[in-house]
């Protein structure tokens, strides 16, 4: 994810804490009986009474009313499969992220992946409306709900394992942000914005010259491709942030709110402008691999328009916006340019590369929420209990500081009454036991690392058009590689790694016993502190950039072989000329399986699952896919 960075001091802390949670004060794990979330990863690994035994619990959860089908599809690559996705209620109320996906060949469960809800005893019936959920919501966060928006409800999933009936909607701050439906109080947000017709030509960032598809409108040359299945729009707002802030907030479906003169246009067809030439061709080139390598046709597979905006911001970084965000209220990416000292002078960031990373977070959106009807798509797996562990009682910090967890503090953000985030220091969120909570973003890491495989995939594809066929995600523009998948070197362990990192949690604010917070600095692995990244911004987003690179390497062994570092384990490889075939597997299981909310060893199933489906198990590929999974410890 490449994120955006705001200029207005609200709006930018908020993209900082990218997410809030409602954790217990004295959390503690739920004893046996106790509400629950129970993963389902059963598929070519497991034995046939494993999935016979999940077969008969979800046929019996749909004949009780606490599944509901929400689609059914047949399978786009192998003729007698089917799939079916039913999503988890409570008397009548979804349970976000809640369900199963199961795949079927001529009616016999093959597969079954997602996340089960157990011992739900909780009211379903709200004391306020949704309406009042909308006028508290904005009343606390100071966002906006978007036009012709209302809050949905739902059974909400909090971090350390509580539920909570809530109402969620989407604001214009770039975040989903939820309500209790008892009184109203924000308990949780997730930040939505996933960041990092005739023929004329331009020059790249790279000096290189390249055929851009515009259309012709009046005496003028307008950046609308209109030569692909699915039209490709290119907007240029001149680093207008208000602007920017109206296009990307959410709004109806369909409903266009971009205007002539937000498009990038040219007077003869020979464009100047390097982010829009790059911007717009690398959409169109992105649009081409998902559509010639996988069949997909655009970001929603259904040759939906894609918007995308260049000169968005001043600042080297890019997002994606999903649904209802965006002029269109279908989503939108869009691209900074930085002219400070980490990056060469006006350079903007639409390397094919980044343009590919971002446009594959909209087909992970899509591809999910399709199944799923979940208008939160991808969900975040911080939401689940698996994402959070206790960790040790004290840790002695870099400059030989020894804290414990009933006497720390770490510098956070909280929110004001105006909505308005502001810098403290905080106490750490502790067990009845006093041990750290550790927590990170497993469904975002994995979201990440899909996003740096397909973009580097689409560099590789386009080779003959020039593109740079690179492991090292971002080579092809001029401010060189953000991440490699070939050598992954986090700055805060100096090696490829198995274990993910972990961060302590805090408390921002108490309500009714239970404490509002987000990530702290203090970095741990293994449950050991490792370093701490110093002040309020320290949480790296729950860790999900540094910890894609576990699942995005197991995809370059699984490609060109060679050892993990941190495991030791060896992976024969497909070789670079049997790429393809391991994208086809990932891309496979992204959009045929992926539940609603994963971590990464249940990604690692569903992509071992999809490799089943393609192959035999004696076959080089699932032989490859297998073993880059085990190497990198999934």
């Amino acid at each position: 994810m490449l994120r955006r960075t705001q200029q207005r001091a609200r709006i930018g802390l908020m993209t900082i804490a990218t997410l809030a949670a409602s954790v217990p004060a004295a959390a503690q794990v739920p004893p046996g009986g106790a509400a629950t979330a129970v993963p389902v990863a059963v598929g070519s690994g497991a034995t046939p009474g494993e999935l016979q035994a999940w077969d008969a619990r979800i046929d019996g959860m749909l004949r009780t009313g606490e599944l509901v089908v929400a689609s059914r599809s047949d399978d786009p690559t192998l003729p007698g499969r089917t799939h079916e996705y039913a999503t988890q209620l409570v008397g009548g109320v979804p349970v976000l992220g809640g369900g199963v996906a199961r795949q079927f060949e001529r009616g016999v469960t093959v597969s079954a992946f997602g996340t089960l809800h157990e011992n739900l005893a909780l009211g379903t019936v709200p004391a306020i409306t949704a309406a009042e959920s909308g006028i508290r919501l904005e009343q606390q966060t100071g966002a906006r709900l978007g036009d012709g928006q209302q809050p949905e409800l739902m059974v909400l999933p909090l971090p350390t394992g509580s539920y909570v009936l809530a109402y969620g909607a989407a604001f214009d701050d770039g975040h989903y942000h939820f309500a209790s439906a008892s009184d109203g109080r924000l308990v949780h947000s997730i930040d939505a914005f996933r960041t990092q017709s005739a023929i004329g030509t331009g020059v790249g960032i790279l000096g290189d010259r390249k055929k851009v598809s515009a259309t012709r409108e009046g005496g003028r040359f307008e950046a609308r491709d209109r030569l692909r299945p699915g039209e490709i729009v290119t907007l240029d707002i001149g680093f207008d942030e208000a602007r920017l802030d109206q296009l990307s907030a959410p709004g109806p479906w369909s409903v266009r709110r971009w205007t002539s003169q937000d498009i990038a246009a040219d007077t003869d067809n020979d464009w100047a402008r390097t982010a829009v030439v790059d911007g717009h061709v690398h959409m169109g080139w992105t649009y081409d691999y998902f559509a010639r390598q996988h069949g997909r046709l655009g970001v929603d597979g259904r040759r939906g328009r894609i918007v995308g905006i260049v000169n968005a911001f001043d600042g080297y970084n890019a997002f994606w916006a999903p649904p209802p965000f965006g002029p269109e209220g279908r989503g939108v990416v869009a691209f900074g340019q930085y002219t400070g000292p980490e990056a060469p002078s006006g350079e903007p960031l639409v390397a094919l590369h980044v343009v590919g990373h971002e446009m594959t977070h909209g087909v992970v959106f899509y591809s999910v929420a399709q199944r799923t009807g979940s208008p939160f798509g991808f969900l975040d797996a911080f939401i689940e209990g698996e994402s959070y562990r206790f960790g040790p009682r004290r840790f002695t910090d870099n400059a030989g500081v020894t804290h414990t967890c009933r006497t720390t503090t770490f510098p956070g953000l909280a929110r004001t009454d105006d909505g308005d985030l502001v810098e403290g220091e905080f106490p750490a969120a502790c067990s009845d036991d006093g041990r750290f909570l550790l927590a990170s973003r497993q469904g975002g890491a994995a979201n990440e690392a899909l996003a740096d495989i397909f973009g580097i995939s689409a560099g590789f594809f386009h080779e003959r058009d020039g593109a740079t066929g690179s492991y090292e995600l971002g080579i092809d523009g001029a401010g060189g590689a953000l991440r490699s998948l070939s050598n992954p070197r986090p700055p805060i362990q100096p090696r490829a790694y198995r274990d993910r990192i972990e961060f302590a949690f805090y408390c921002s604010e108490y309500v009714d016993g239970e404490c509002f917070g987000n990530f702290a600095g203090a970095i741990f692995i293994r449950g050991r502190y490792v370093a701490t990244i110093p002040g309020p911004d320290g949480c790296c987003y729950g860790g999900e950039h540094l910890n894609s690179t576990i699942l995005s390497h197991a995809f370059y062994l699984a490609v060109e072989g060679g050892t993990n570092l941190a495991t030791g384990r060896s992976v024969e490889g497909v070789g670079a000329a049997n790429r393809a075939l391991i994208e086809k597997i990932f891309f496979r299981g992204l959009t045929v399986h992926m539940p609603a909310a994963t971590t990464l060893p249940r990604t690692a199933t569903v992509i071992r699952q999809a490799a089943a489906d393609l192959h035999p198990p004696d076959s080089a590929p699932y032989r490859a896919v297998d073993q880059a999974l085990r190497a990198a410890g999934l």
